[in-house]
């Protein structure tokens, strides 16, 4: 550093005597200060969010019943999926395939794709898991068992994005977005199974489209997953997977939260690494692709209904939709 400042200085006396021999021939226009030039460079307005979109398309997938592949209410949430996201985006399509889940099951994958201005070759990819964990293991008493809504776990990252896909759809900016539902996210092997261990059984969904691309050669220049963003109390930390894959994509994504007065929500703090579906778009699809997800650090849990019952509609908060919302969208329009 000093040898740095050495050269600086050399270089300012150099400068200063050029200046001086060449003489007032010509006075040279000034240039611009930094204060002018970041004043003329305007941000490109950015939509509103509406939490409350948001959120009713958080209660039309709750209203399905739990949505565990192989199910009616899995099917038709599917179903639905598609034609809501086709209302939005010019191509939607659901890339269909087979995975076999920690219990010898085979399930069909139903990845649901949608482009926003497919013409344009420069990418930006925005993912969430569409379906709900089956049994609700982390749970106490004779509930084990039982289903569970996913109103937050799997639920809220989609209505975040649906709305968000709204918004593209009504804004028309010049930029172009995939977003994609990943199915069995949530069907990974129990801590107390008794079935054998199985490398990689979460995320089976993003396994497949990353290994089965839907476009050949697709590439994005980074990855947002939102996963868990809408219980009260939500707490974002820069998660440890992220950090290590896209650094950039994380300090650049909780700046603007920053920026935008969220920092109690995107806290700056990281937290251990987290298998989710971005841990397999990063590996195996070389895309770098960040996690927002609510996580307690100091607690090194998730939220406090995860996996159980209780993960409902009470549990979210339209507020901390909007925070989300808000700030994917700044980050969209303005990078």
């Amino acid at each position: 550093m000093k040898q740095l400042q050495s050269l600086l200085q050399i270089l300012c006396v150099i400068s200063i005597t050029s200046l001086i021999s060449c003489g007032p021939e010509k006075p040279k226009q000034e240039e611009p200060t930094t204060t002018e030039v970041e004043t003329t460079m305007q941000r490109i307005p950015v939509p509103a969010f509406s939490a409350d979109s948001a959120y009713a398309f958080i209660q039309k997938q709750v209203d399905f019943g739990p949505r565990i592949p192989g199910t009616k209410a899995h099917a038709d949430c599917a179903q639905w999926l598609e034609q809501k996201l086709k209302s939005y985006f010019p191509e939607v399509i659901t890339q269909k395939g087979t995975a076999t889940t920690f219990d010898h099951k085979k399930y069909e994958v139903k990845n649901i794709i949608g482009s926003f201005n497919p013409q344009i070759g420069k990418r930006v990819l925005l993912c969430a898991h569409w379906d709900t964990r089956p049994f609700a293991d982390r749970d106490e008493g004779g509930n084990l068992n039982k289903k569970l809504d996913g109103a937050n776990d799997g639920a809220s990252g989609v209505g975040v994005l649906l709305e968000i896909a709204r918004q593209l759809s009504i804004a028309k900016p010049d930029i172009g977005v995939d977003i994609i539902f990943f199915d069995l996210e949530d069907y990974g092997r129990p801590e107390e199974s008794t079935f054998p261990e199985m490398q990689d059984s979460w995320c089976l969904g993003a396994q497949y489209w990353a290994r089965n691309l839907h476009k050949p050669d697709y590439y994005a220049e980074y990855g947002i997953l939102l996963d868990m963003v809408g219980a009260k109390g939500a707490v974002f930390p820069k998660e440890g997977t992220s950090m290590y894959y896209a650094p950039a994509v994380v300090d650049r994504v909780w700046k603007r939260a920053s920026e935008l007065g969220y920092g109690n929500y995107f806290i700056n703090q990281q937290s251990n690494p987290i298998t989710d579906d971005h841990l397999y778009v990063n590996q195996i699809a070389n895309i770098p692709c960040i996690n927002i997800i609510h996580y307690d650090p100091e607690k090194s849990d998730f939220f406090g209904h995860h996996h159980r019952v209780s993960d409902n509609m009470e549990q979210i908060d339209s507020k901390v939709l909007g925070v989300v919302g808000h700030t994917v969208l700044e980050v969209l329009f303005n990078p």
